[in-house]
């Protein structure tokens, strides 16, 4: 059944997605579901991935400065009596205008993120994601929350499993549409004069430093494969360090520091100072670093400095889970690595604001005393805590490939056309 705004049907307004249809995909259904559906487009890229659209969406060309948003965002909601905003991301210069729109006007946002469970999930949250999640920060919260979810038998189980498809590897075709959206914003000296990524880095800087790290991986390339067979099947006294993206918003946004290389800093000189001489530390670099900062000659001179040289290794690939279940502990700013190490059982201490970090699940103390005395995570409440997770924020699906999309928006529609109440509990496979 369709949610109604009285006896309106509700009224849509897309903001800015990831480079994929999946938005397209998704407005779409919503239109076929009997909503209005509005869409802005930014930039070149944008209207590119809007191509197939239906003609029954409304779309806007911002051309304007950011600082003639808000007004535009206040005109949008009136004109087309606007009742969600539907967008990728919560920190994006031109959603945290949204989000101050949508709230003077008491209007409802749902926010899609990369899935906090990966892979193959999605994160879609009402009012945010991250820290800005709505999902309960306490385990008593957690706990209340999980008991009204029901448990699947093992019956149940298989069946489930068995009608969930399993999804193609969304890495080519992400690359592929990546692409595609700078090429079609090359355009955008015509098209979207005033247009700002929300990117830090130019794409041809970003390029160079792509390049740059084929050639440090080629280069490095015995000694690495060395370092992640040795790692993956040594159950070593290490502790395992997962990097984020420096120019994640999570860094950014929901973090004390300025950039990863600030927490590397930190974290090496805490394990050099506390750690038992006989643990060593192993940092992974995040699979889609654009090797603009040189991780292994940073760490090579951080652990000099500190006299750890020989306690610190750093690796690029490797299997993240082989990693995870034969370390005895991860620190991480506030990744999404951190429901993987929940789920493994693994002390874990976060040093920025994650919506997994409550007492029970991580360690609450200091990072010097991690090393030492790592409090290990409640078992039931991981359970629980996952439960919540996957039910109240995930949806199975990809934003890249064509299997992905077709199931995620499908379940995506359904729920933004019922509201909140109308969100099918997903149950832990």
């Amino acid at each position: 059944m369709t949610r109604t705004h009285g006896s309106t049907p509700p009224s849509f307004l897309f903001l800015q997605g990831l480079a994929s249809p999946f938005f397209r995909i998704l407005a779409n259904k919503l239109v076929a579901g009997g909503a209005f559906v509005h869409r802005v487009n930014f930039c070149a890229g944008d209207v590119w991935f809007a191509r197939g659209i239906d003609k029954k969406v409304n779309q806007t060309n911002f051309r304007g400065n950011h600082s003639a948003l808000k007004e535009t965002y206040h005109t949008l909601i009136k004109e087309h009596h606007v009742t969600t905003m539907i967008l990728f991301g919560d920190c994006r210069p031109i959603h945290k205008i949204a989000r101050d729109a949508a709230a003077e006007k008491g209007i409802e946002i749902i926010v899609f993120e990369e899935g906090y469970i990966r892979p193959g999930w999605i994160t879609c949250e009402f009012g945010g994601t991250n820290d800005g999640s709505p999902l309960p920060r306490r385990a008593a919260d957690i706990r209340k929350r999980a008991v009204t979810l029901t448990d699947l038998t093992q019956t149940e189980l298989t069946q489930k499993k068995s009608v969930q498809p399993s999804l193609p590897n969304a890495m080519p075709p992400r690359v592929k549409m990546d692409l595609q959206f700078h090429a079609a914003n090359l355009n955008n000296f015509w098209w979207f004069p005033n247009y700002v990524t929300h990117r830090p880095e130019k794409v041809y800087a970003e390029l160079k430093g792509w390049l740059a790290r084929f050639w440090r991986k080629r280069r490095y390339r015995t000694e690495n494969e060395a370092l992640i067979k040795l790692y993956e099947t040594t159950k070593a006294r290490f502790f395992f360090i997962p990097l984020q993206l420096t120019s994640d918003f999570q860094i950014r946004e929901h973090s004390p520091y300025d950039g990863v290389p600030d927490f590397l800093g930190e974290v090496i000189a805490s394990f050099a100072k506390k750690a038992k001489k006989t643990d060593t530390l192993l940092i992974k670099s995040h699979p889609l670093d654009n090797g603009m900062i040189d991780y292994r000659a940073l760490i090579a001179t951080c652990t000099a400095i500190h006299g750890i040289t020989d306690r610190v290794c750093y690796v690029e690939g490797g299997d993240l889970a082989g990693f995870l279940t034969a370390s005895k502990g991860v620190v991480l700013v506030n990744s999404t690595v951190g429901f993987a190490a929940l789920k493994s059982q693994k002390p874990l201490k976060v040093m920025g604001r994650a919506v997994y970090d409550m007492a029970g699940l991580t360690h609450q103390g200091s990072l010097d005393s991690f090393w030492q005395r790592a409090d290990k995570p409640d078992t039931k409440l991981v359970t629980d805590f996952l439960k919540v997770v996957r039910a109240d924020s995930q949806i199975y699906g990809d934003f890249f490939t064509n299997l992905g999309m077709e199931l995620a928006t499908t379940v995506a529609a359904n729920r933004l056309l019922t509201g909140p109440e109308g969100v099918e509990s997903e149950q832990l496979l």
